[in-house]
């Protein structure tokens, strides 16, 4: 058994004056009388030291008491776990997608968030727990996960409830759902499923408990509560034809979600320095709005791009969006600069002449000319900051960072097997929807000759006898491999040619600004290259401390759902990570979400709105008014004084 609203238990200190009322003496007045014979009783009184009296068993006192005690505890609502039998077994799904971050106020100190009201809620459900009772509780965010196997143990619930975070944008509960369902298979009759959600996503969601029962719960329910603004994109490019070369200009996009408009500050600033930029907006209730600032923001002695911070706010100061704003974590975003003014790119082996050339043309790149042996040792001694292009012969293993492979030679590259070389193969297919294919276009190119690329590995260009052009991701860095050499045909006498190696290097230049981690959504964990073994040091934006150990090439640190800048250190190396929210979905914290019901071996079980509990203060009111019809029968008896 549980309680709804445990404080009116402070209702039964009533009893403490209705005793006193008991104990403490009648105060006299004093009256000229003719004789006090007959008030000998009452001189005695006068005469007492103590304005106490012995309390003497009483039958109105036991029915008055009776009485408060059971008006507090009707009135702090006593509930009990309903129609569950001894032994059931309860599922509880916990939403912790973004908008559980969201709360009424989140610039105030202490503030509830809507998962911390869905884990006290859960605390309470543990607290009314049928005799021999067990609980299991699923995380449903962007994976479905398991926090504790069925249990009654109060002190595992708690550990798996203390443990729970916001993970991140979106969250599964179809697949959390059909989770919990499989831990209450062949459990008691009885079990039960118990979600706990916001209902923040979007359209309509299937929960199939299969023939276990479902409920949803709703937390972080209200008007003014679900009011909230985010930033939605933001993006910093070099202004074009600017007099200083550091001139760039931020691109910035707003959502409200709102019944009302509201004033904004939109600030840019760079991290570790001062405010560069700001405008006031005015966005109206359901609206989005576009905002553009110039400010210079050159690069540092090391020279990569600032790091540049967009914050919201109602004041103009960098600070929280305030009330009227349920989400904090979608106010602030941090983004890399333009980067440093030059990519290094080394060419390893006989470069084709074309690819050479049009390399050269570009600005912002310093070219390095280097063999495989060479290229080793300086990636062994400190990660190279740039990107490799690889003609020919390639190594064993990728190195951390991007790289361009072309007419390679070997059997595979970096584990892709190749095929054959096949002549004159016809293009058939490019993806123009990957970014290293924008604004390129190869249906009049002819090649004399190519090998495929084979693995699985997604195709780039795609002709009649397979992929000749492949993308290898990896969370250290991703290769692109164009299986022919672009001197053997006409590709380089096309703009196409110059725009593809554009994009190549881009894409290098960006993840370079980012800190060589690749960035990624509040909640994702950091992927950070290191050496085998080697010890990954990260710090939060919160400046909580956390560490992992590399494996295979890669650290792998899971972390929360917080916004902003995460300190790495491999080794003497120290580097950075972003995270940022960006997801509109996620920044609409109003319910609309819709739950409709799953069937399973042809029964249908509605899903209900709120959890099914036994309220027993009607039972204690019924009680309450028989004590006092008691007390007053007791009162009015013949002869009572």
């Amino acid at each position: 058994m549980t309680w709804l609203s445990p404080l009116s238990l402070l209702w039964a200190g009533l009893l403490v004056p209705l005793v006193a009322l008991y104990v403490l003496k009648r105060r006299r007045q004093a009256r000229e009388v003719g004789s006090t014979l007959l008030w000998a009783l009452a001189l005695r009184d006068l005469r007492a030291e103590s304005p106490f009296r012995r309390l003497l068993p009483q039958v109105a006192l036991a029915l008055q008491a009776l009485a408060l005690v059971a008006g507090a505890v009707a009135l702090a609502r006593p509930v009990g776990a309903g129609d569950a039998p001894a032994g059931a077994l309860l599922a509880v799904v916990i939403d912790t997608s973004a908008s559980m971050a969201a709360s009424a106020a989140p610039a105030t100190p202490g503030a509830v968030t809507r998962l911390a009201e869905a884990v006290e809620a859960v605390r309470a459900l543990a607290r009314g727990l049928p005799t021999g009772g067990t609980m299991t509780l699923v995380e449903a965010g962007p994976d479905a996960a398991v926090l504790t196997a069925p249990t009654r143990d109060r002190g595992a619930l708690e550990r798996a409830l203390a443990a729970v975070r916001v993970r991140g944008a979106g969250a599964d509960l179809g697949e959390a759902v059909a989770l919990a369902a499989e831990r209450v298979r062949g459990a008691p009759g009885g079990a039960r499923i118990v979600v706990f959600t916001d209902a923040a996503g979007e359209g309509a969601q299937v929960l199939d408990g299969g023939r276990v029962p479902v409920e949803v719960r709703r937390v972080g329910v209200g008007g003014a509560a679900a009011d909230n603004t985010g930033i939605v994109a933001v993006d910093v490019r070099p202004r074009e034809g600017a007099e200083s070369p550091d001139r760039a200009e931020i691109f910035v996009r707003l959502a409200r979600f709102a019944s009302r408009s509201a004033e904004l500050y939109v600030t840019a600033s760079v991290e570790g320095g001062g405010v560069v930029a700001s405008r006031k907006v005015t966005i109206s209730r359901d609206g989005r709005a576009s905002i553009v600032m110039a400010a210079d923001l050159p690069p540092d002695a090391a020279g990569r791009g600032a790091l540049v911070r967009v914050s919201l706010s109602r004041s103009g100061r960098a600070v929280d969006a305030g009330a009227e704003d349920a989400l904090a974590l979608d106010d602030r975003v941090v983004v890399p600069g333009p980067g440093a003014r030059r990519l290094p790119v080394f060419l390893v082996g006989p470069t084709p002449e074309p690819v050479e050339r049009a390399l050269r043309a570009d600005p912002g790149v310093e070219l390095f000319a280097t063999s495989l042996a060479a290229l080793a040792r300086e990636a062994s001694a400190e990660p190279l900051d740039g990107l490799v292009v690889y003609t020919g012969e390639t190594p064993a293993q990728a190195p951390p960072g991007d790289s361009l492979v072309l007419a390679p030679t070997g059997a595979a590259v970096f584990g892709a097997p190749l095929g054959p070389e096949v002549q004159r193969p016809r293009l058939v297919r490019w993806e123009e929807g990957d970014p290293r294919l924008r604004f390129v276009a190869l249906g009049e190119v002819r090649v004399a000759a190519a090998r495929t690329v084979r693995g699985g590995l997604p195709a780039l260009i795609a002709a009649d006898v397979g992929a000749v052009a492949a993308v290898q991701q990896r969370p250290a860095g991703e290769t692109t491999i164009l299986a022919f050499d672009p001197s053997r045909s006409d590709w380089p006498a096309r703009a196409s040619f110059v725009v593809f190696l554009r994009n190549v290097v881009e894409r290098a230049r960006s993840r370079r600004a980012a800190g060589g981690v690749a960035p990624g959504r509040c909640g994702e964990p950091l992927r950070i290259p290191a050496a085998e073994g080697a010890t990954v040091e990260v710090e939060t934006p919160g400046g909580a401390a956390l560490r992992a150990v590399a494996r295979g090439g890669l650290a792998l640190v899971p972390v929360g759902a917080e916004a902003g800048v995460y300190g790495v250190r491999v080794g003497e190396r120290r580097t950075f990570a972003l995270r940022n929210l960006l997801d509109e979905r996620e920044s609409d914290v109003r319910p609309r979400a819709r739950f409709e019901r799953g069937s399973a071996g042809g029964v249908v079980r509605a899903v209900a709105q709120r959890e099914a509990t036994a309220e027993l203060w009607p039972y204690l009111v019924g009680g309450l008014l028989l004590l006092l019809v008691l007390e007053a029968l007791w009162a009015t008896r013949a002869g009572a004084t």
